[in-house]
């Protein structure tokens, strides 16, 4: 059974390795591709984002609190803390009536260190709006005004706003039960077989609902609100506009779901093993390219993770990372 074989080179040798289990399905659950198990269960992490964004358009409260396409991407997102997703997660609370004060997501500085030192250098600590998760967390608060429920404790599984979205997720992944943990942003999340994943991320990127078709443009249209500068599902989506939707979590997990130029809708789903992120990137790219979505010569843009360098303190480049397809070690 073959696997996805990232493979870290420095002078010419193999120094490590990470391996990967990933597959590829079609809207139907269809499996087109496989590497390593494709039913290999773990933690969405925030690739569950798209899916947890869905209850804010399910339950009325993107229209009639007039959310916005952008706003709509915010809250899928993994923002990078820059000050265009901050303002725009502020305008997401705005239009609800509510405040980011609710917040319970925790705090860490912004992800683009641009920013990070920006707010240092004005004396400003970070806040929870500058968490990454602050979007998906607007949303859940946004739909508890909009269905009624009381803020209080929001991240709790038991809560009716994270009852509302567990079966939406159960539906979309066709599961009758999900296991469910405690992530980053104390947030719970899903444990699922990558085939379910991808089969999820295919639902939505067919494109056959108004639901499906809001979350697969916000995100493939707006799609330096969902990550940022520098991030990957940011120039993935920027290089195949509206052709693509991607989110990436923690642990190295990604999925996607994209059309093919004849009009084809699959959904992929990858997970490094040993959860390291600097794999992800490539073994996504070599997914797509092994289906015939991206094509050599790929963009400029993506070379940073199709053909990253490995350089030393003195920035001289001594080797190489490369994804392959090997029989399972």
């Amino acid at each position: 059974m073959s696997s996805l074989i990232t493979q870290i080179t420095r002078s010419g040798q193999v120094e490590s390795f990470h391996v990967g289990y990933g597959v590829i399905v079609d809207s139907t659950g269809q499996i087109v591709k496989s590497y390593g198990d494709p039913h290999y269960s773990t933690y969405v992490r925030s690739s569950a984002k798209p899916l947890q964004a869905m209850a804010v358009l399910r339950s009325g409260a993107y229209d009639d609190f007039q959310y916005t396409p952008e706003e709509l991407a915010v809250i899928c997102s993994s923002h990078s803390g820059e000050k265009i997703h901050t303002d725009t997660v502020s305008q997401v609370f705005s239009k609800a009536g509510i405040g980011p004060s609710l917040l319970a997501c925790g705090i860490h500085p912004p992800i683009d260190r641009k920013r990070e030192k920006t707010l240092e250098s004005q004396g400003i600590a970070p806040g929870q709006i500058h968490n990454n998760c602050s979007g998906k967390h607007a949303g859940m608060l946004s739909t508890c005004v909009q269905l009624g429920y009381a803020p209080e404790n929001y991240l709790d599984h038991e809560h009716p706003v994270q009852s509302y979205i567990y079966e939406i997720v159960k539906e979309f992944a066709s599961e009758a039960t999900i296991h469910r943990g405690v992530d980053g942003c104390s947030a719970p999340v899903f444990y699922l077989p990558l085939s379910k994943v991808a089969l999820a991320f295919a639902r939505i990127s067919l494109r056959d609902s108004k639901e499906c078709r809001q979350i697969f443009d916000a995100m493939s249209t707006h799609p330096y609100l969902v990550g940022g500068n520098g991030r990957f599902d940011t120039t993935l989506m920027e290089c195949y506009p509206g052709s693509i939707m991607s989110k990436g979590g923690a642990e190295a997990v990604s999925a996607a779901g994209f059309i093919m130029p004849d009009g084809s809708v699959y959904g992929l789903a990858v997970k490094v093993l040993d959860g390291n992120y600097r794999a992800i990137g490539q073994m996504v790219l070599t997914m797509l390219e092994d289906i015939g979505f991206v094509k050599q010569p790929l963009s400029e843009k993506l070379n940073k993770w199709w053909n990253p360098e490995l350089k030393n303190h003195a920035k001289r480049i001594v080797g190489t990372t490369r994804t392959l397809t090997s029989v399972e070690l």
